[in-house]
């Protein structure tokens, strides 16, 4: 055991760091400098409901810690983790094998061409924590890594529920993670999509404060009826 703990720290090297994440029993390679995972991949994962034996797509996996933590609760499930960028697909390689996740199979993939990659209905649940940035708001983060894992320059948010439309069965599911303020914009394009919203959670900060993150579940072709479930809220967890 301790052998193996000093070749995952020679692993991480200087230019990565090593997060270990005891209450899901993980260890994650991640860029010390760049795009990191914060909270909002741990909220997903939490909020999704995916059941024994199914398929499932992680579309934008980063480092791969979404399907790592699914891996881990639910062991009878094939996980597919799309990601683009090299060195992010690199680490999601690299975490795959140290937590010995053998049900995650890595694709170095365009979510736009998922199409030619996967026939329709390949799947019973997707999951997507995207890019949520227009590339004209604000300020483009330095690090070119992290402007393309949180700004809309690879990939817009039509295009994510397009591929989720594509790749789930009828009835199939639809996790994501967006900002409260975008909510509108959000539930407008997934109906609009096919991927009926279903569940809604939304995210305080802490209680008195505005939402700052939705978490919404949506199904395909499903009909009109949401629910609206107990807020979360941030300072009243503990990991």
């Amino acid at each position: 055991m301790e052998s193996s703990e000093r070749k995952i720290q020679q692993i991480a090297g200087n230019n990565r760091s090593l997060t270990e994440l005891k209450s899901y029993g993980l260890k994650i390679l991640q860029p010390r400098d760049g795009y990191r995972f914060s909270v909002d991949a741990l909220l997903l994962s939490d909020f999704s409901r995916i059941k024994k034996g199914s398929k499932v797509c992680d579309l934008g996996a980063g480092t791969g810690v979404i399907s790592l933590i699914i891996a881990k609760r639910e062991p009878s499930c094939e996980i597919h983790a799309i990601e683009i960028q090299n060195s992010l697909f690199e680490l999601l390689v690299e975490n795959i094998s140290i937590n010995h996740a053998q049900n995650i199979i890595p694709h170095h993939l365009d979510i736009r061409k998922v199409k030619k990659e996967f026939p329709p209905g390949s799947f019973n649940h997707i999951l997507s924590n995207p890019p949520f940035r227009p590339p004209d708001s604000g300020r483009l983060c330095l690090n070119s890594q992290e402007a393309l894992s949180r700004h809309e320059i690879l990939v817009t948010l039509p295009e994510i529920l397009e591929a989720g439309r594509w790749l789930l069965r009828p009835g199939g599911r639809f996790s994501i993670i967006y900002p409260a303020e975008r909510l509108v914009f959000l539930m407008r394009l997934m109906s609009e999509k096919g991927l009926e919203p279903k569940r809604l959670k939304c995210v305080f900060p802490k209680m008195g404060q505005k939402a700052r993150l939705v978490l919404v579940e949506g199904v395909k072709d499903a009909g009109v009826e949401l629910r609206i479930e107990p807020p979360l809220f941030l300072n009243e967890q503990s990991r």
